[in-house]
C-alpha cells in the first residue's frame, strides 16, 4: 500500500479496456490547487504518452505499490470541469444506459473544451496620467494628426476598444504603438463572453396578470422549491400561460438563492423562450443549444459556473449545464421525443433531470398540453403530482377545429394537396391579411399502404400496427412481430384501385401551394432551411413581424409558438404520423394535432382549424378536434394494457447494422438464440420476458448498411429490468470484435 495524496483519474478514451479508475500520485507543487473534477495530464500506458483525464476522487493511499504510481503532469485548466455534485450522475448514467464513464462525463464538461476553443479577448487602449493633456495633444499633433485625435477621444472617455478607435480615427496600428512607446496610453488585453443573444430585450416589462388557475399552480409549486425533491406534472391546454408559471416558479427558486434549468424541445422554440426570460430576467439568463458556436456556448457554459448567470435556458445538452445551487428544473413540451438522443449515450433528459433533481433535492417541473400516455398514467398511479390548467388566458374559447374528409374529395374528382375549404379558408386569410400556419408532418421515413376511397390501412393481424412498404420486393411487413404481407392491387375492404404507399414532403407542398396561391408570400420551415446557424430566429421573427402570409412546416412549428396574427392553421395530411409502424403513433397523431391547433386564436381576431384526414373518423383525430385529451387517454390506456405496451412493459432494442447482409441476418439470428438460451437458464430472465423477436427495422436500409433489430418486451419491475441489463452486458462483449455496428437502446422512442 501506498501512502501519499493520490489523484483517481478517468481516462479521457472511450474503449472498455479503460473504463476504470487509474490512481495518479499528485505533486506537491500541485496538491493545493488540483480539486475534484478537473482535467489533468498524465502519462499512460507502457509508453507514457501523455493523455487527458479527469480527476474523479482523491485519496491519501491507495492499494497499488508506490512504485508502479506514475506522477501526474500538469492540470490544464484552473477549474474543474465537473462539478463535484454531477459525479454521482455520471455514474448513475453508466449504470442506466449501460454506457462508458468517458461519454457520460463528455455529456457534462464544458462544450470546445477538448477542442482547445480559448478564451475570446478585446484590446482596450486607456488614457495615462500626462499632466497637461492639452500641452501634449498640441506638441504631438505637429507630428501626427491620428495620435491626436485618439488623445482627444481617450480624454472624454474610461478606455476604448481599440478597433473602435482606429475605425473612428482612420489612425493606424503604429500610432497607438508609438503613443504607448511614449507612454501616453496603455493597451490593456480583456477577457469579454461571447454574447448569443443578438437581439434587444425589455426588463421592465409590465407583469401579466395571473389567472386563478395560474395563481393555484404557482403557488403549490413555490411552496415545495428550496424544500424537498418533488415531481410536477403540469398539463395546461394550449394558451393557458404555462410559460408564466414557469417564469414565477423560476423566481422563487432565485429568491432561495437557488438556480434553474429551462429546457425546451426544439432549437426553433429557444428564441421565443429566452426573450421570454431575457424580459424578466435580464442578464441572469444563459443560453446553451448546439446551433451556437463552440466559442459561444463555452462562454456561456463558463458564465453558469461561474454564478454569473442563474436561469439556463435551451435544449436537451442543458441538463447537464453546470449550476451547483440547483433549485428547479422546467421542461416544456415534455411529450417531445427530441429530448431522447440517438447518440451514445442513448439518454432521455427527462429521466436525466429526474434522477439529478433527486440527487441534488430540486424540483422538476414537467409542462405540456398532451402528456405522453405513459407520463400521464404516472400522474394517476402517484409518481407524478399533477397540477391541471383546464381554461385559457383571459378565457379566449379554444379553436374550433373541421375535420375534411379526403375521400370525398377524391370522389369530387380534387387531387390536390388541398381540400376545397382549406383552399377557401386560406384564401380569406389572404384577403383579411392575416396569417396561416400549415402543418405537413414527415416524421420518420418509412410509407404506410392507404386506399384514398375508404381510408383503409393495412395492419399486422397480429399487433395492430401499421404495415411498412418495402418497395424492393414490394411486399408489406410488420416490424413487431415480423410478419410479411403481399401488396394488394385491389382495397381489402372496398375493392378500390386507389391503395399505395403514401407520403409528400414539404418542398413538394411549397411548390403546390404557390401554384395555386402566387401572389401569396410562403416561408418554409423544415430541416432543409434551418441547417444554418440562426435560421430558427430569422424565419420565426420575420414571420412574427408580418413578411410572410403563410408558415410551411413539418412537427417544428407545432408547439410553443404564438402568432397572434395565425387565425388558421391546416393539417395538410394527419394520417402521416397516424399509420407509423409504431405502438405510440396513435398517441404521436393527437399531440401533433392538439398543439398544432393551439398556434391559433391566441389574438384578438381568433382562429380556426382544418384537418385534412382519410381517416376522419379515428379516435385520435377525433378526439383532438374536439380538444379532448382525457377521452383520448381512456381509449389509449385501454389498447396500451391489452396489448402490452409500455407503460405496462420496458422495450429493450438492439440494432444491428452492417455492408452484407447475409453476414447480418446470420449475426442477428445467432444472437437471438444466445440470448433465448441465457434467458431459458434463468428464472429472473424467463419470468420478465414479454416477448422477443430478430426483424429488419423497418428502414431496412441506410448509407449502403443493412439493418436489422432485435426487440425484446420485458416486465416493468425493477428486478427484471436489472437482469436484463446485466444480461445485455455479456452480449455486448460478443459483438466486441465484429465489424458490423451493434446499438443497444435501453429506452427507444422509435423503432424505425
Amino acid at each position: 500500500m501506498a501512502n501519499g495524496v493520490y489523484a483517481g483519474v478517468i481516462i479521457d478514451q472511450a474503449h472498455p479496456m479503460v473504463d476504470r479508475i487509474f490512481h495518479y500520485r499528485i505533486p506537491e507543487t500541485l496538491q493545493q490547487k488540483i480539486k475534484i473534477g478537473m482535467r489533468v495530464q498524465v502519462p499512460f500506458g507502457i509508453a507514457n504518452k501523455l493523455m487527458e483525464g479527469y480527476v474523479f476522487q482523491i485519496d491519501s493511499n491507495t492499494d497499488i505499490p508506490d512504485e508502479k504510481i506514475k506522477p501526474i503532469n500538469k492540470i490544464l485548466d484552473n477549474y474543474p470541469a465537473i462539478p463535484e455534485s454531477m459525479l454521482p450522475l455520471i455514474t448513475w448514467m453508466k449504470e442506466e444506459y449501460r454506457c462508458l464513464t468517458i461519454e457520460a462525463v463528455r455529456c457534462v464538461i464544458p462544450p470546445g473544451l477538448r477542442s482547445n476553443v480559448r478564451k475570446k479577448t478585446l484590446r482596450i487602449v486607456y488614457l495615462n496620467d500626462v499632466g497637461n493633456l492639452e500641452e501634449s495633444i498640441n506638441s504631438i499633433e505637429k507630428r501626427s494628426s491620428y495620435m491626436a485625435d485618439i488623445l482627444r477621444l481617450l480624454a472624454d472617455n474610461d478606455g476604448l476598444l481599440l478597433d473602435e478607435l482606429r475605425a473612428a480615427t482612420g489612425a493606424p496600428l503604429s500610432s497607438f504603438k508609438n503613443l504607448e512607446k511614449h507612454g501616453l496610453v496603455r493597451i490593456e488585453h480583456q477577457e469579454v463572453y461571447r454574447d448569443p443573444w443578438k437581439y434587444e430585450y425589455d426588463i421592465g416589462k409590465q407583469p401579466k396578470t395571473l389567472t386563478k388557475e395560474q395563481l393555484k399552480a404557482i403557488n403549490e409549486i413555490q411552496q415545495t422549491i428550496g424544500k424537498r425533491y418533488e415531481r410536477f406534472l403540469l398539463q395546461g391546454v394550449t394558451g393557458s400561460g404555462k410559460t408564466e408559471v414557469y417564469i414565477h416558479a423560476a423566481q422563487k427558486a432565485l429568491e432561495l438563492n437557488k438556480q434553474v434549468i429551462v429546457m425546451v424541445p426544439e432549437i426553433a422554440l429557444t428564441p421565443q423562450t429566452v426573450e421570454r426570460f431575457k424580459n424578466h430576467f435580464g442578464q441572469q439568463v444563459a443560453i446553451m443549444h448546439s446551433r451556437l458556436s463552440l466559442g459561444e456556448r463555452f462562454d456561456e457554459w463558463r458564465r453558469i459556473q461561474s454564478r454569473q448567470a442563474s436561469i439556463v435556458v435551451g435544449a436537451r445538452s442543458a441538463v447537464f449545464a453546470p449550476v451547483e445551487r440547483l433549485g428547479l428544473i422546467i421542461i416544456d413540451e415534455a411529450h417531445e421525443d427530441s429530448y431522447k438522443s440517438d447518440m451514445k449515450p442513448r439518454y432521455h433528459a427527462i429521466d436525466v433531470a429526474k434522477k439529478r433533481c433527486e440527487l441534488e433535492d430540486a424540483v422538476l417541473l414537467l409542462g405540456t398540453a398532451t402528456p405522453s400516455v405513459s407520463d400521464h398514467y404516472k400522474a394517476r398511479t402517484g409518481e407524478y403530482k399533477c397540477i391541471y390548467i383546464k381554461h385559457r388566458v383571459d378565457n379566449k374559447p379554444l379553436p374550433p377545429v373541421e375535420v375534411v374528409d379526403m375521400r370525398k374529395e377524391i370522389e369530387k374528382g380534387n387531387r390536390s394537396i388541398l381540400s376545397g375549404s382549406l383552399y377557401r379558408a386560406l384564401s380569406d386569410v389572404l384577403n383579411k391579411q392575416e396569417q396561416a400556419i400549415l402543418l405537413l408532418n414527415r416524421r420518420g421515413y418509412a410509407n404506410f399502404v392507404s386506399c384514398r376511397s375508404c381510408g383503409f390501412v393495412l395492419k399486422c393481424r397480429n399487433c395492430d400496427i401499421s404495415l411498412t412498404y418495402h418497395a424492393y420486393d414490394r411486399m408489406l411487413k410488420c416490424h413487431y412481430c415480423g410478419h410479411s404481407y403481399s401488396y394488394p392491387s385491389l382495397c381489402p375492404k372496398c375493392k378500390s384501385r386507389y391503395i399505395k404507399h403514401f407520403g409528400i414532403g414539404t418542398q413538394r407542398a411549397e411548390e403546390d401551394l404557390k401554384k395555386l396561391f402566387p401572389d401569396a408570400r410562403i416561408v418554409r420551415m423544415d430541416m432543409d432551411t434551418t441547417s444554418g446557424k440562426g435560421a430558427h430566429e430569422r424565419i420565426l421573427r420575420s414571420f412574427r413581424e408580418g413578411e410572410y402570409d403563410f408558415l410551411l412546416g413539418t412537427q417544428m412549428i407545432a408547439k410553443g409558438l404564438d402568432f397572434p396574427r395565425v387565425t388558421l392553421v391546416g393539417v395538410l395530411a394527419a394520417d402521416t404520423a397516424l399509420n407509423l409502424p409504431d405502438y405510440r403513433s396513435c398517441e404521436k397523431t393527437f399531440q401533433l394535432i392538439t398543439q398544432v391547433s393551439g398556434r391559433t386564436g391566441r389574438g384578438e381576431r381568433g382562429g380556426k382549424v382544418i384537418i385534412q384526414s382519410y381517416q376522419p373518423h379515428h379516435y385520435a383525430i377525433q378526439f383532438a378536434s374536439e380538444h379532448d385529451y382525457f377521452g383520448f387517454y381512456d381509449k389509449e390506456i385501454r389498447i396500451r394494457r391489452r396489448f402490452n405496451y409500455p407503460p405496462f412493459s420496458h422495450i429493450i432494442r438492439i440494432l444491428v447494422l452492417g455492408e452484407t447482409e447475409d453476414q447480418l441476418i446470420k449475426l442477428i439470428k445467432d444472437s437471438e438464440n444466445w440470448i433465448r438460451q441465457r434467458i431459458d437458464q434463468s428464472q429472473v430472465l424467463k419470468q420478465g420476458l414479454i416477448d422477443m423477436g430478430a426483424y429488419p427495422a423497418p428502414i431496412e436500409k441506410i448509407k449502403r448498411n443493412y439493418r436489422w433489430q432485435i426487440l425484446i418486451r420485458i416486465k416493468t419491475d425493477a428486478i427484471f429490468k436489472q437482469a436484463y441489463h446485466h444480461l445485455l452486458d455479456e452480449c455486448l462483449e460478443m459483438f466486441t470484435d465484429i465489424q458490423e455496428t451493434v446499438i443497444i437502446d435501453f429506452c427507444p422512442i422509435s423503432l424505425l
